[in-house]
């Protein structure tokens, strides 16, 4: 596990730097507390993964991104309210994309073992230190 304390730019950085590492299947599952900055930290990957305009998908629950290195999938669980609700989002069907990138806020809303175990799963728990910097523990599973 890594933790970092850091400041706007300096989480910035990191991100960028991280963002050059993800090897695909990928999942990012972002945790913390509503407004800790779950998705500021995924605009700025998907800015960094060449995705130049990015929303949201707290109301739609599911946002797809079109990239040079593939089709890039943003989730948010936050106004889950059942697992009718995750089913009728295709959330599921993600899964089957053989080289599927994919940002899930709010991931500690599902138990660990629901996620495929053959994709790379960086956990990032997110949390405000100051108005201006957070705090962020990162752990990496990297499948079978």
């Amino acid at each position: 596990m890594k933790l970092l304390h850091a400041h706007k730019d300096e989480t910035r950085k990191w991100v960028r730097d991280f963002a050059r590492e993800l090897k695909r299947p990928c999942m990012v599952l972002l945790s913390g507390e509503l407004g800790a900055g779950k998705t500021q930290i995924v605009k700025w990957f998907l800015e960094d993964l060449g995705v130049k305009d990015s929303a949201s998908p707290t109301f739609a629950i599911h946002q797809e991104y079109t990239a040079k290195s593939g089709v890039i999938d943003h989730v948010d669980l936050y106004r889950l309210k059942s697992d009718a609700d995750l089913e009728s989002s295709g959330f599921w069907d993600l899964f089957k994309q053989p080289d599927g990138l994919l940002f899930v806020e709010w991931a500690d809303r599902l138990p660990e073992d629901v996620w495929p175990a053959d994709w790379k799963k960086i956990f990032i728990a997110v949390s405000k230190s100051s108005d201006e910097a957070r705090k962020l523990e990162v752990r990496l599973q990297l499948g079978p």
